[in-house]
């Protein structure tokens, strides 16, 4: 069984990389850095984040995400808010210009998958998200 869980984060580790090679080629055009697309996507799913909340997210030291999140924040592509209901802490938002290129770059990223998952028949796809939902699942039991 061990050897088969191995095998199976491999295969992950494996399509991971090519998923990155795959984004890599879009990034370029980007000029960002992948943190910096991750701190994007991040921001793009839950609206708006906390310094803490990105840590915790992207496993990076404060200092290290700080860093990112200001050089997104000089290149327009976010801003920093306080809130009345909660002084304690500063939350990271789009701007303008970051929500036009986390759309830009979402339709990419979508064209990009869609040529990876053309490839694969309905059935095929249903059965590989299962998997995968099963072992995400199974994950979060043992944490």
């Amino acid at each position: 069984m061990r050897e088969k869980g191995f095998e199976m984060i491999m295969l992950i580790k494996e399509i991971y990389s090519s998923m990155n090679c795959q984004i890599g080629s879009n990034m370029r055009t980007s000029g960002l850095t992948p943190q910096q697309i991750l701190v994007i996507k991040l921001i793009a799913h839950n609206k708006e984040m906390t310094i803490s909340n990105l840590c915790e997210e992207l496993s990076l030291a404060k200092g290290t995400v700080s860093g990112i999140v200001s050089r997104l924040e000089e290149a327009g592509y976010l801003q920093k808010e306080k809130k009345e209901s909660d002084k304690r802490n500063t939350y990271i938002t789009f701007s303008e210009k970051g929500k036009a290129f986390a759309q830009e770059f979402r339709g990419s990223m979508n064209h990009s998958f869609n040529q990876v998952f053309e490839r694969l028949t309905e059935e095929e796809i249903e059965e590989i998200t299962r998997a995968l939902r099963l072992l995400k699942h199974k994950m979060k039991e043992e944490e």
